[in-house]
């Protein structure tokens, strides 16, 4: 007689959710990095799919994650619960999407699937591994829009949009980066004007490169404490709406 598989299912709640370090490299660190190191030689059919080990596996979302930080945290805990619930069920998610710096890949397309694989204990990961250049990589990740993904909101479009205008790349149309964005032209166009106002101010490249959308918005017309105030609100109210959801969400299983 065949002996009884009695093995157990991984059980976790959604408090037991891992989402992966980051390791807060950005586009200027990996472009140092391309130059510097070895690249590794990737098998002939990475592009279509390949396993990478967990460990090999890097997130750096000041590179590659457009959506803006702390934002959307309750519904995007929801995506990597239930996904991580049908890893443990035996159902397979779409591969991730990698560039490879080094002998690491960064994740360009696959965040929330990744914390699922962690969440779940699941070491090897499905991958593909993308081959163009670093800024085309940039650019996918933002267009990306994968099934698992939580749609992005006006500021996270916003903010893409103002991120790629201060970058201010050659060849880079004004009708290109409202594609990418997801946003208006004429809001694109804005960006631009507000750019160019702040460098003729003699604001440092640096100070620029930090500010939000709404500080540099204010800024420019020669605003500064309303502006940081904006962002302030839009943090606090975001923290609110997390926080009635997290309410509502543990009166639902209390009752169950």
């Amino acid at each position: 007689m065949a002996k009884k598989n009695t093995q157990r299912k991984r059980t976790f709640t959604r408090t037991d959710i891992q989402t992966p370090a980051d390791t807060y490299e950005s586009i200027a660190d990996l472009e140092a990095r391309l130059r510097t190191e070895e690249q590794p030689v990737l098998p002939a059919n990475a592009s279509a799919g390949t396993v990478l080990e967990r460990d090999t596996i890097r997130v750096a979302e000041k590179a590659f994650q457009w959506r803006l930080p702390k934002r959307n945290m309750v519904p995007r805990h929801d995506v990597i619960y239930d996904m991580a619930r049908a890893l443990r069920d035996g159902f397979k998610l779409p591969p991730i999407t990698v560039f490879a710096v080094g002998t690491g890949f960064y994740v360009i397309d696959g965040h929330h699937r990744l914390a699922a694989y962690d969440t779940a204990g699941v070491r090897q990961v499905p991958a593909k591994v993308f081959l163009g250049t670093l800024e085309e990589a940039e650019r996918f990740a933002l267009r990306s829009n994968s099934r698992d993904k939580i749609p992005m909101g006006k500021a996270d479009k916003l903010a893409a949009a103002w991120r790629l205008v201060r970058q201010d790349k050659d060849g880079d149309s004004i009708s290109s980066i409202a594609r990418d964005a997801g946003i208006a032209q004429s809001s694109v166009s804005n960006m631009r004007a507000v750019l160019k106002r702040l460098r003729e101010m003699g604001l440092p490249a640096d100070d620029v490169l930090e500010m939000s959308w709404n500080t540099a918005r204010g800024r420019a017309q020669g605003i500064t404490e309303d502006a940081e105030l904006e962002d302030w609100r839009e943090a606090e109210a975001q923290k609110l709406v997390e926080a009635i959801a997290r309410a509502k969400l543990g009166a639902r299983f209390a009752g169950s």
